[in-house]
């Protein structure tokens, strides 16, 4: 928690922006994170699942009357996503918004064929959407796929997991997986 905001932030908050990544657990050489004693974690990516995580001490309950960020609950665990992200997707869903379905396409059409999103030029799309074009909010955990403006999130407490044994109930934090379709939410295994 930033000093005297008393908001919960994202894992990659306490990091230098040019540093950080939402993608945190998607680099091979990442083995270790160690983010012992953050109460106000309450959520870490699913990518982090395979590292060696210190998480001791996380997750206590805590009281925010004027959150700002998104969340979602999953029985009585409440996650709070990073900031970036604008809208929560639910397995009720069957169209995506027509900013996603925009910047999915405008992603696939520059980047996927032309491997190269210089194409766009500020004077073709507005800086704010070229911004998120060239540096997407994350990837789907399951197909990754990159995602611009909504997620489909799926909560796996960690108490509820094979790693449940290591930490000895010194935590209650849980994995995050983000999709980026119903289909992926509803096909997405954490231990797969």
């Amino acid at each position: 928690t930033p000093p005297g905001t008393g908001h919960p932030q994202p894992l990659w908050a306490a990091v230098p922006a040019p540093h950080r990544s939402p993608d945190l657990g998607r680099s091979r050489e990442l083995q270790y994170v160690y983010v012992d004693n953050n109460i106000h974690l309450k959520g870490l990516p699913s990518f982090l699942y395979n590292k060696v995580i210190g998480c001791s001490g996380c997750g206590s309950p805590i009281q925010v009357s004027e959150v700002k960020l998104l969340s979602f609950s999953s029985g009585q665990l409440t996650v709070f996503l990073p900031a970036e992200v604008k809208s929560i997707g639910t397995e009720t869903d069957h169209v995506l918004p027509l900013q996603e379905l925009a910047m999915r396409t405008l992603y696939n059409t520059y980047y996927v064929y032309l491997k190269d999103l210089n194409f766009l030029t500020p004077i073709s799309l507005p800086k704010s959407l070229l911004e998120l074009l060239h540096c997407p909010l994350g990837h789907c955990h399951r197909c990754s796929q990159p995602m611009f403006t909504i997620v489909y999130p799926k909560l796996f407490p960690l108490r509820e997991t094979p790693m449940a044994g290591l930490h000895q109930g010194r935590t209650t934090v849980s994995f995050v997986a983000y999709c980026c379709s119903t289909q992926c939410l509803q096909t997405f295994d954490l231990l797969s």
